[in-house]
Parts: structure tokens; C-alpha cells; sequence
């Protein structure tokens, strides 16, 4: 309904007792605040007081008296307003309170002073129902209010702020005295607007963090009405969030004349992205209701001012104003604006609005030419406060109770597909073990070029040792099952002196980037420093390195890239003199390797002094996979440094298998340890890892604790399914090209394996049994119900491999299995091949030579499929150790008495 135009004083239709910009925060005022010790108070207050020439001339603190230091004298600080007024006079009261507390506050300054003018609240989050209780009382005691959650009010050309940090810790460098007023939603951009307007020679009269709570008590009507009636004023700038009526209010009564407003306006309008949303995210009040969203107020703006949204390349004003859809356009609005209505800067324009990062790292990228921004100084206390990050290396992550947590390893709950690092394990199939060793460790796949360096390392550090071989044929003689044989080599590792000797050179590296300053790959290197810092570590080798350190430079010199640290490792290290040369090679290549993720705080500073140790224990337990049968004549070349370049995880395969294997079996045996990397860190394997590192043991006694919570149930239950493949292709068991066969005979297969489970089933059934064998790997809680069901993991692997041409019968007969128990009644529905499959199909199909040829009995094929699951979930559990180790807390593991039951 049209407003009947008020002609008198006050247009408004409800009580305004301040009629100009000058009234706002005038040098005059005289100031007392309401919880003038709490955190926030004590911390801008005085720098308040002391830009504004001792405007502060008491505080109240209750039933805490006292003083506040500043450097124009103490503050006195009561303990109720009462006692203020006995002693100062003043005409505005700043509230600082929790929100419960506002409205005590704000009636208690109404009731003891009558002088009282203005109250500025800067607490948020109010309640509507105290906001509207507090707007009462102010309107019947003539008092306007600012707020609430305001961060002040200002005056540029009285050089005066009142409540709040406007300006922050130098606001006589952003309240510069000039034509344009401000009202923000935004505390922040209330700053921020101000210090912009300077780069085209704008200064600022009055500002106004108006708040953005669900209440603004000073809004854009009084602000346009005021700035009308300040003749300093020449424009104004409004910053707006979604949510409320005001803007549509104050530009209604204007165009009806109820106000009298006839300067530009910059608008500018944001928040799109609120739209969609239910509660609010930031201010209280920036939620849109009933078209009171983002682009409703554009919408209001842009008929006002008769024009679209400002183009900085080609630029429309109006007389009016303009809409601008980002802050960064407001000074040259502003500036089009002003020669529209034939006015002039107030000064010589100050800086631009170029981006001047203070940190900057291309990582050896080849970035265009418009991307490469030079790095710039930062402006005091932050270029020492840079400084001093810059000696900061790594991550940092808060201390927390890690029990049942994880920041790396989860279920997706949509896809049901368990994820390391943000990646589902079925996107990780396609790297190889020695990628996947790297990926878990350092949350990235090694760069193509430092996959030798990577093959270099691992191989290295596999070649089994003679305590090894003899440890574990006493381990194997009581008939341990692999996880045990694997704890008995982590459980003799302890604190090694090895890692102890890597941790040392590695703090070394670090030490050396943050006294140097180098960041990246390609930075530069003082070779002469490098090699004097080396020194600290001369010693007579304890070892014969001289094979090793060729290696390494051959890897180093056929490397298209490898960083500016090798390259001068490569330099000086056959003249070094050093106890241990190749560990100071391999930590040298770990920290290459692990630079660009310690620098972006993506790993901690403790992961890659840890890194040599990690590495060691997952290539010496890979080398004890199949001890029993291991290829010699592959171990013997090893120790002669032939091949370290050579993939390790044809190596894996290797120790495994024992037999060299092609690509496709390759890609099949990387298929499979990607597999088994997670399923999240409530797994018994994950949850062992966890428990060891909250009693806080050596990274190696950790993975014992993984390995004893494998088990037969865990780890080693994959041979059922084996077993059970083995029984449906007895007729074929002696067959060595059975992957020939063709799917005919498959499907027969499946057949009459249905037939015979149906009848298995319903004489269990007849007998009342409930407990009958079901047949692995097909079904799953989550995939099931559909007419034809399918496991999303096992379709994907299994149209990847059918694409690059891998066939295999064993999971061929599966598919047709779960088709034919449906067809034969024995599921209601065709039940899908779950994820478990794979593991058995590809496992089989990879162990078939050695079965067809008599060299692997049963208890073999058995212990290959759980050591198949150890190759991968110790390389995942690597992730949960190292997350454990730098978020947990000693302890944290435990069970609360509360959880515990006593049963009878």
C-alpha cells in the first residue's frame, strides 16, 4: 500500500532522531560500553578510543570494576550504568553482551540515561523477539540504534569510529576523508569498499556496518535520507545480502516521495548462491524468504536506476546510479558515476586493484604468460608474520580423539564404494603398486618421471635379508598363517637404526629448504652450502655403495626432470664421505618426491621425516610374500643392482608367484592390491593399525597391530571362493589353457552348479537347517532388489577388462552363475557378483600355471589369497597409521565404560 508522503521533519512513519550523515558519529560523542572487558571489547576499544580522541568515557563490566589501559589514559569500568551516570555524561552506549543479554543491556542504558542518542549493538544473532523488544523501547525513548551485528559506525571526516573495529587496527588508513558514503551488510566490506573507492580517488564521509541480523534497526531508508540532508556527500555505496524488504522500501518511498533523495547510487548485490538454501550460512538475516532473494533485489536496483548491471568494458551510468556485480567494479562505477553528474575525485587515486599474491609456487608448470603473477612483499605485520610461516613446513592438523575416525579413508555413502584420499579404489586400478605405495603416503600419484626413482628405491629396500629367510622358516615350521609370519618380521624392526639414521638425514633436507628458502623442483640450488651442510654426516661407509651410487645417477641422468635437489645430490655425492650413502640417496629421492605436498600443507612435516621408514617396512614385508618358493636367480640380481629400475610390482608378482608375468597379469595383480587398499577405517585391519598407534608404538610395532587383527575371518576368507571354483572346474583342473575355454561350456558350468546348489539347498531346508553354506561372492546388502542386480565396482572392472581385451573364465562362469540360480528358482531375483569376486577370479586365474603344474597344494592356494589381501591393505592401513599418528591421541582407542557390557 502507497505511503502517504510526510512532509514534516521526520518522513518516516516511525521515529528517526537523526536527520544527516554529520549526526552519525559526530566528534562530539561521548561513548560508554556495555561488557568493555569481554574478549573482543578489551582488543578494539582502545584502538577505538585512541583513533577517535578519547571518545570511550567509561565502561561497564558487571560486578567487575577496574580500568582499561589505553595510550591517552585509563578507562574507569563500572559495574552497572547506574554508577556510569553518577560520574560521566554520555549520549551513546555500545553493547558487546552475549545475545541473551542485549536486551537487559539496552533497557538498562533507556532507563538511567536520558540523554541517551544512539545504541550501537555489536553483538549477532539476537533473537527477532529481543530485536523487536529492543526496537520498542529505543523508538518510545528516542533513541536510534545501529545493528545489531554491526561491526560500528564511522566518520572519515571527524576522524571518529564508534563500536567495532571499522578500519581494523589502522583505520586512520582506511576512513579517508572524501564524498562517498557507505552502508554494508558486510562489516568486512564496509572496509573493504572503502579502502577500494581510494584506488580512483574517492574518500569517504560516513559508514555504516548496518548488520545483517534478521532485524536491521538503522537501514538503507534512514541512511538514503540522511546522506540526502549531508551536504559532504556526494554518492553512496550500498552492500547487499539477500533477505528483508529495505532496499525495495527505501527505493518505493523515494520514488513516491515520501524521502527526498536525488544522489547516485553504487549498488552492489550479492548472494545468488543463498538461493537455494534453508537456513542461513553467514549473516542471520541473508536468507531470502518470498522474493527477497539475490536476483529479486537486482531486479529492484536495475529498475531504479533505468539500466543494466555495470560492464567494465563498456561502461553505462545513469545519473541515478548503478548496479555493480561484484565490489571490485564499485571504484570505477563510481568513477563514471561522478562524470555523470559532472563531479571530480576528491584526490590523486592510491594503488590498484591487481592481484599481489604474497605466496607464489609454479612447481615446475609451464604456466601462460597472463597466469605468471610476480609474488609482491607483504605490507607490515604481515611480512613478518610470512617470514616466520615460511619456517612452517607441512600440515598441522588439531589433536582430536581419532577412535572411529578418519581424514582419509571413507564408504561413499551414495556409491557404497570405499575411497582413499577423496578417490574410489576402482579409479586406482590403473596405477601400478610402486603408484599406489606413493599415492597412500603422500595423497598423490609420482609424476611419470619419478616412477624409477620410486622402482629404484622400493627394489632396494625389498632384497630379503639372511634374518629374513631364517625367521621365517622357523615362523612357517609352526604353521603360522601369513599375516603371523609378516608380524614376526615388523615385530623385531622396532625404532631400526636405519630409520633412525634416514630420520636424521631427512631433517637435514628440511631443514636446508627452510634456510634457503626453496620451494619448488626447479628452484635453485647453493650447491656450495648443500655440500658443506653434508659434512655434518662425514664418516667412513659401513657399506659398499659404489654400485648403488652409479644407479642412482643413471636414473638421474636419463630423467627428463628431476629437480634441481638430485641434480645436486647428483653433483657431490660420489665425493661425499658418509656412513651410509644410500640411505642418504633414498631419503634424498622421499623428500624429492614428497617437497610439492609438504610446501602446500598437505602432508606433515612428521609424515616425510617418517617417509624412509614407511617404505622400508611395505618393500621388506613384500619381498616375504612367498619365501617358500621364491625365484632366486630374480633375488640374485637384485643384490647385484641389476634391475632395481624394473617395476616393483613385477617384483611383488614375483615374490608372490614366483614366475615372471606379462602385462596382462600385471595389470590383473594391480588390479587386485588396488582392491584391497581400503574399505574404510572401521575394518578390523584398519581399526588393529589404530589401537597400535594410540598406545603409542614404533611404526613398525603399528603394523603389527594391522596384521594380528587379520586373521582366517579377515584377510584369508578370500579361499572359499577359490575352493569353491576349484570344485565347479575339477573336470577342467588339469587343463593349462583353460582360459580358452569357450562360453558354451562356461554356461554349462553354471548350469549344473546351480542345479546341484538348489538340490544342496532344499535338503538343508527339509532338514530345518538354517546355517547352510552359501556360495561366495555373489549378493550384497546394498545391490540387491532389482529385477537384474549389479555391483557397480564389479561391472566396472569387469567391462574395463572385457574393453582391453583381459578375459577370464572363472568370472565369465560367475555371471552366468548368478543368471542361472534365478532361472532354476534358487534366488528370487538375479543376484549381482560382488566386489569379493574379482579378488577370487583374478586370484585363480593368476595361480592356474602353478596349480596345472602340480607346484601349488591347497594350503598354498590359500595362503597366496590372504597374502594377496596383505599387499594391499598394509599399503592402505599406511594412510591410517600416518593419519592416526598425526591427529589421534595416546589412548584414544579405548572402549568408554559406558560401552561395555558384562554378559552371563
Amino acid at each position: 500500500m502507497k505511503t502517504k508522503k510526510n512532509t514534516s521533519l521526520n518522513p518516516f512513519p516511525y521515529k528517526v532522531q537523526i536527520t544527516s550523515l554529520k549526526d552519525v558519529a559526530p566528534a562530539d560523542a561521548k561513548v560508554c560500553v556495555m561488557n568493555i572487558l569481554g574478549n573482543e571489547s578489551r582488543r578494539v576499544t582502545p584502538k577505538t578510543h585512541e583513533f577517535s580522541k578519547g571518545n570511550v568515557v567509561a565502561g561497564v563490566q558487571y560486578g567487575r570494576p577496574g580500568k582499561v589501559e589505553t595510550a591517552l589514559g585509563d578507562i574507569p569500568v563500572y559495574s552497572r550504568v547506574a554508577e556510569v551516570v553518577r560520574h560521566h555524561k554520555f549520549d551513546t552506549g555500545v553493547v558487546y553482551l552475549p545475545p541473551a543479554a542485549v536486551f537487559y543491556a539496552v533497557t538498562e542504558l533507556c532507563h538511567y540515561n536520558k540523554n541517551l542518542k544512539k545504541i550501537v549493538i555489536v553483538t549477532e544473532k539476537i533473537s527477532v523477539k529481543d530485536q523487536r523488544l529492543i526496537r520498542a523501547v529505543c523508538q518510545a525513548s528516542n533513541i536510534d540504534v545501529f545493528g545489531a551485528n554491526t561491526l560500528g559506525i564511522g566518520d572519515s571526516w571527524n576522524q571518529v569510529r564508534i563500536g567495532g573495529a571499522l578500519g581494523g587496527d589502522h583505520p586512520e588508513e582506511t576512513l579517508i576523508k572524501g564524498s562517498v558514503a557507505i552502508h554494508s551488510n558486510s562489516g568486512n566490506f564496509t572496509n573493504t569498499i572503502a579502502e577500494y573507492l581510494k584506488t580512483e580517488g574517492f574518500g569517504t564521509t560516513t559508514l555504516v556496518s548496518s548488520g545483517k541480523d534478521v532485524i536491521i534497526q538503522f537501514a538503507v531508508a534512514e541512511f538514503l535520507w540522511a546522506a540526502q540532508n549531508d551536504d559532504r556527500t556526494k554518492a553512496v555505496v550500498l552492500y547487499v545480502e539477500p533477505g528483508g524488504y529495505y532496499e525495495k522500501q527505501a527505493l518505493g518511498w523515494i520514488k513516491d516521495g515520501t524521502i527526498k533523495f536525488d544522489k547516485p547510487i553504487i549498488a552492489c548485490v550479492t548472494g545468488r548462491w543463498k538461493s537455494s538454501l534453508t537456513r542461513a550460512v553467514g549473516h542471520a538475516g541473508a536468507l531470502a524468504g518470498d522474493n527477497d532473494d539475490a536476483i529479486s533485489k537486482e531486479t529492484w536496483f536495475d529498475d531504479y536506476f533505468g539500466a543494466e548491471a555495470f560492464d567494465p568494458d563498456r561502461p553505462v551510468v545513469t545519473k541515478k546510479g548503478v548496479r555493480v556485480t561484484s565490489i571490485q567494479h564499485i571504484p570505477q562505477a563510481m568513477k563514471y558515476v561522478f562524470k555523470a553528474i559532472g563531479g571530480k575525485p576528491d584526490f590523486k587515486p592510491s594503488g590498484n586493484l591487481e592481484l599481489k599474491p604474497w605466496f607464489g609456487n609454479d612447481f615446475g608448470l609451464q604456466l601462460p604468460l597472463e597466469l605468471k603473477i610476480p609474488v609482491v612483499d607483504a605490507i607490515s605485520p604481515y611480512r613478518e608474520e610470512i617470514e616466520a610461516l615460511k619456517k612452517q613446513v607441512g600440515a598441522m592438523p588439531v589433536r582430536q580423539n581419532m577412535r572411529n575416525k578418519s581424514s582419509v579413508s571413507r564408504i561413499n555413502e551414495k556409491t557404497n564404494i570405499a575411497e582413499l584420499h577423496g578417490r574410489p579404489i576402482v579409479d586406482l586400478i590403473e596405477h601400478s603398486y610402486e603408484e599406489l605405495i606413493v599415492y597412500t603416503l603422500l595423497k598423490k600419484v609420482p609424476r611419470e618421471c619419478d616412477v624409477p626413482l620410486v622402482n629404484f628405491i622400493l627394489n632396494y629396500l625389498s632384497v630379503p635379508q639372511e634374518a629374513d629367510y631364517r625367521l621365517l622358516e622357523q615362523v612357517r615350521k609352526n604353521k603360522a598363517t601369513p599375516n603371523a609370519e609378516f608380524a614376526a618380521l615388523t615385530s623385531i624392526l622396532g625404532d631400526h637404526p636405519d630409520f633412525e639414521l634416514a630420520a636424521q638425514y631427512m631433517k637435514f633436507f628440511i631443514d636446508f629448504i627452510v634456510e634457503t628458502g626453496l620451494r619448488g623442483y626447479d628452484d635453485p640450488v647453493n650447491v656450495k652450502m648443500f655440500e658443506k651442510k653434508m659434512k655434518v654426516f662425514k664418516g667412513k661407509s659401513r657399506t659398499n655403495n659404489e654400485q648403488f651410487v652409479t644407479t642412482f645417477l643413471d636414473i638421474i641422468k636419463n630423467s627428463p626432470n628431476p629437480g634441481n635437489i638430485l641434480n645436486t645430490l647428483a653433483k657431490v655425492i660420489e665425493k661425499a664421505e658418509m656412513e651410509r650413502p644410500d640411505i642418504f640417496i633414498i631419503t634424498a629421492v622421499l623428500f624429492h618426491l614428497a617437497l610439492p605436498e609438504l610446501i602446500l600443507k598437505k602432508i606433515t612435516k612428521q609424515n616425510v621425516i617418517d617417509l624412509y621408514t614407511y617404505f622400508a617396512v611395505i618393500a621388506r614385508l613384500t619381498s616375504a610374500a612367498n619365501m617358500k618358493g621364491i625365484n632366486l636367480s630374480f633375488i640374485g640380481k637384485l643384490k647385484k643392482f641389476e634391475g632395481l629400475q624394473g617395476s616393483f610390482s613385477r617384483s611383488a608378482f614375483i615374490y608372490t608367484f614366483g614366475y615372471e608375468p606379462d602385462d596382462k597379469e600385471l595389470l590383473e595383480f594391480n588390479t587386485l592390491l588396488a582392491l584391497t587398499l581400503t574399505n574404510g577405517a572401521g575394518t578390523l585391519s584398519a581399526k588393529g593399525a589404530k589401537e597400535s598407534v594410540s598406545a603409542r608404538n614404533h611404526i613398525s610395532m603399528t603394523y603389527t597391530g594391522f596384521l594380528s587383527n587379520t586373521g582366517l575371518a579377515h584377510g584369508g576368507s578370500g579361499f572359499e571362493a577359490v575352493e569353491y571354483l576349484m570344485e565347479s572346474f575339477e573336470k577342467y583342473s588339469k587343463r593349462a589353457d583353460i582360459q580358452k575355454l569357450d562360453g558354451v561350456k562356461i554356461k554349462k558350468l553354471a548350469v549344473d552348479a546351480a542345479v546341484r546348489y538348489k538340490a544342496y539347498k532344499d535338503e538343508q531346508k527339509a532338514k530345518g537347517a538354517r546355517n547352510y553354506k552359501r556360495i561366495p561372492c555373489i549378493n550384497h546388502p546394498v545391490f540387491k532388489g532389482k529385477p537384474i542386480n549389479i555391483d557397480p565396482r564389479e561391472d566396472f572392472i569387469y567391462r574395463k577388462f572385457k574393453t582391453d581385451g583381459i578375459g577370464n573364465v572363472f568370472w565369465d562362469f560367475y555371471h552366468d552363475l548368478v543368471t542361472a540360480l534365478h532361472d532354476e528358482g534358487v534366488t528370487p531375483n538375479v543376484y549381482c557378483v560382488n566386489i569379493d569376486a574379482v579378488i577370487a577370479v583374478i586370484s585363480l586365474k593368476l595361480m592356474w600355471k602353478s596349480i596345472v603344474k602340480g607346484d601349488m597344494p591347497e594350503d598354498q592356494m590359500q595362503r597366496i589369497g590372504f597374502i594377496i589381501f596383505l599387499l594391499g591393505r598394509m599399503v592402505g592401513v599406511s594412510a591410517e597409521i600416518i593419519d592416526h599418528r598425526d591427529r589421534g591421541q595416546d589412548m584414544d582407542c579405548r572402549t568408554p565404560v559406558g560401552e561395555l557390557e558384562f554378559v552371563i
